[in-house]
């Protein structure tokens, strides 16, 4: 399991895509921003949650995310999904902190 902050600032390609990161555990942290920036193609990015830190629960699900909006962590494990199309990215970046 990660920790927190993550941290990427490795461009996405579409051929890479998605970008995911490792489940974070949320026991210590249930408030997350994500700071982003993603220049060229299309990106979507998404906050998924899961009960056991393996598979990702389809039921309870957080609304799409903006950079530097605080996020409320519902499930025991999170982690950040971005899904790169139509074409690479120049510059892909997020960090996700925890809120104080």
């Amino acid at each position: 399991m990660a920790q927190l902050p993550w941290i990427n600032v490795t461009p996405l390609t579409t051929a890479a895509s998605p970008l995911v990161s490792p489940w974070i555990e949320s026991l210590s942290c249930t408030q997350v921003v994500p700071g982003f920036a993603f220049v060229g193609g299309t990106s979507v990015h998404s906050i998924e949650g899961s009960f056991d830190g393996v598979n990702p629960d389809t039921d309870l699900t957080y609304a799409a995310p903006t950079s530097g909006t605080v996020i409320t962590i519902m499930h025991p494990y999170f982690r950040w999904k971005t899904v790169q199309t139509v074409a690479n990215a120049t510059v892909s970046k997020v960090v996700l902190k925890c809120r104080a």
